[in-house]
């Protein structure tokens, strides 16, 4: 009751406004100064306050737009632009009723994600709006259930947060697969039903490859098209999980004395040394395993079911090719060679960090004997 009565006092402001002028200006011709002077005065003063009086205008952006969303049909929350929950209506408590217990967009949606048909699809598409604050985007979510909910969240321009509603459209899946149902619809109905169908199915074609797009973008470097360290990581765990022997190798790779290059040619010429050294990677490990940029002029490859001698003639041939290369950026030609560290994971090893590891220290051993060499991890 009491946050309606202000609602009501805020809405009245500019009528109690106008009649404290009209107020105001009655008195002073009612009762003028007997000085022209002090009258002339009095009008400045009431042309200054009338002024002032219709620039301030109270503000029920935030509070009315709440207000307004509390009773949707549909779930409306409402988020930070880094993921924090501000706000849900009556709808979304009811889809969560939990969630006085998550502070975040992630952690709302969580229980939600592990009755999804395809998880890791929906964590990464959110993983990734969380990170570009501008983004606008629609998804579907098919529950294992049956239920298909529609995700739609944009920015608010300039207001600092974001808008999700969630709309559950189970009976268009539903409409689509029972064809009894166009006997039992009025043609109205029916009409509408194709309509709305055909709507899905364009929109369903847009949104995947919209999906495709943010998977992309979640999963590789900008720079070189290869796996970022994330994703490169992630299927070296799948790589030792399927495996059934031991033969999986790690190879590191780092260009030597890379700073060198970009003081003498420039950080454009480093950056095309790098696509240089990523293409030459790429082409000898081919479709015998996998390539990830680690970070910087830093890079990794992992090799399945390869011998300790196949790893490490592969890894040679790439140093061999990296130092008969020649860069050309612009005006500019030079070379460049690299280091490389060859290690095998241990089948018992229940994560690829520690093959990862001692690929590093090999790596780091071929710098500290000379650089451009190839260095084996001996076990002891």
């Amino acid at each position: 009751m009491a946050q309606n009565l202000g609602v009501y006092i805020l809405e009245k402001a500019e009528t109690i406004q106008l009649f404290t002028f009209i107020g105001a200006f009655a008195l002073l011709i009612l009762y003028p100064m007997p000085d022209y002077a002090a009258s002339f005065v009095g009008l400045v003063i009431l042309g200054l306050y009338l002024k002032a009086l219709f620039q301030s205008k109270p503000s029920l952006d935030s509070n009315q737009f709440l207000l307004n969303t509390e009773n949707l049909s549909d779930a409306f929350l409402l988020t930070s632009l880094d993921g924090k929950v501000r706000f849900l209506n009556a709808a979304c408590r009811n889809l969560f009723p939990d969630h006085e217990n998550a502070s975040t967009i992630a952690q709302l949606f969580d229980d939600w994600h592990g009755e999804l048909t395809d998880r890791s699809q929906a964590d990464e598409i959110l993983e990734t709006i969380n990170g570009a604050p501008q983004m606008q985007f629609t998804e579907t979510l098919n529950f294992k259930d049956g239920r298909v909910f529609e995700r739609s969240t944009r920015a608010i321009e300039n207001g600092g947060a974001r808008t999700w509603i969630l709309r559950d459209i189970s009976y268009l899946e539903t409409a689509g697969r029972d064809s009894e149902m166009h006997s039992t619809l009025l043609e109205a109905d029916a009409a509408r039903t194709a309509e709305l169908a055909e709507q899905l199915y364009h929109a369903k074609d847009a949104l995947e490859a919209k999906q495709a797009e943010l998977t992309k973008l979640a999963n590789t470097d900008s720079l070189t098209g290869l796996l970022n360290r994330r994703r490169f990581t992630a299927l070296g765990e799948q790589a030792i999980e399927n495996t059934p022997t031991d033969n999986i190798w790690v190879i590191m790779l780092d260009i030597d004395h890379f700073k060198r290059i970009n003081d003498t040619y420039g950080h454009a010429a480093g950056d095309t040394a790098i696509r240089d050294f990523a293409d030459i990677i790429r082409n000898r490990v081919g479709t015998d395993g996998f390539i990830g940029r680690m970070g910087g002029e830093e890079f990794a490859a992992i090799l399945e079911n390869y011998e300790m001698n196949s790893a490490i003639k592969m890894a040679e041939e790439i140093r061999q090719e990296t130092a008969a290369h020649i860069t050309v950026h612009e005006s500019e030609k030079f070379r460049f060679t690299a280091s490389l560290g060859v290690a095998q994971w241990h089948k018992g090893e229940i994560t690829i960090e520690a093959a990862l590891d001692r690929s590093d220290q090999a790596l780091y051993s071929a710098k500290a004997y000379g650089r451009n060499r190839v260095v084996g991890y001996e076990t002891t």
